[in-house]
């Protein structure tokens, strides 16, 4: 009979559990800080985290380095959520079809991101991870609008590099925001003045779509 030490398999459950354990308070950790921000708490602290998701502030710091980097895994998780908002739309639809729906999305989207966005920008003078997560956004947001409007870019000539600015513009969170805040537009009438600036937009750089007020 072997005197080597017998290992059942039933040993490695603890570690399957403490695993677990520690994904659930991880995540728990990134949804009470995203439930603080929706709140209202822009900066939220740590002890504030804690108590929100019922763990200790110790917990908070075994999980993430710093709360940049959980702010960080905020923002990851806040793309995921917002994945469900965007639906594919087909380049080769009628411009009404593809203009509509495009302005839909993108506004849904900035309500839903705005006070994620605005803790955001709190951080990002110190975190070079939500400045790269901002850039990653843009990228994102910039190629969508290319792929939708290839055909009107194409169209528009030597003015392509201005219209494309100009639907990525009128279609940011900050000229969102803009709207939200400053001008005090409920969403619909915030929706309804981003549709005109892409129509404009549209009208003036594109042949043949008839011009400003046609």
């Amino acid at each position: 009979m072997s005197t080597a030490p017998q290992v059942e398999e039933p040993i490695s459950e603890p570690v399957d559990g403490r695993t677990a354990r520690a994904v659930r308070t991880r995540d728990g950790l990134v949804d009470a800080t995203i439930a603080l921000v929706e709140e209202g708490d822009l900066r939220p602290t740590a002890p504030r985290i804690a108590e929100r998701a019922g763990v200790s502030v110790r917990s908070v710091f075994q999980h993430f380095d710093d709360l940049d980097s959980l702010f960080a895994a905020m923002g990851a998780r806040v793309v995921e959520r917002l994945a469900v908002l965007i639906r594919p739309i087909d380049p080769e639809a009628p411009l009404p079809e593809r203009t509509a729906e495009f302005v839909r999305q993108r506004c849904e989207v900035a309500e839903a991101v705005t006070p994620i966005n605005r803790a955001a920008i709190l951080q990002q003078p110190g975190s070079s991870t939500i400045s790269r997560q901002f850039s990653s956004g843009h990228g994102f947001v910039r190629a969508l609008t290319i792929e939708v409007f290839e055909t009107e870019l194409a169209a528009a000539g030597p003015r392509r590099q201005q219209l494309l600015d100009g639907l990525v513009v009128a279609c940011s969170w900050p000229s969102w925001n803009l709207l939200r805040t400053l001008e005090h537009r409920s969403v619909p009438e915030a929706t309804e003045a981003v549709a005109g600036m892409v129509d404009l937009l549209l009208r003036a750089a594109v042949p043949g779509l008839g011009g400003p007020g046609a």
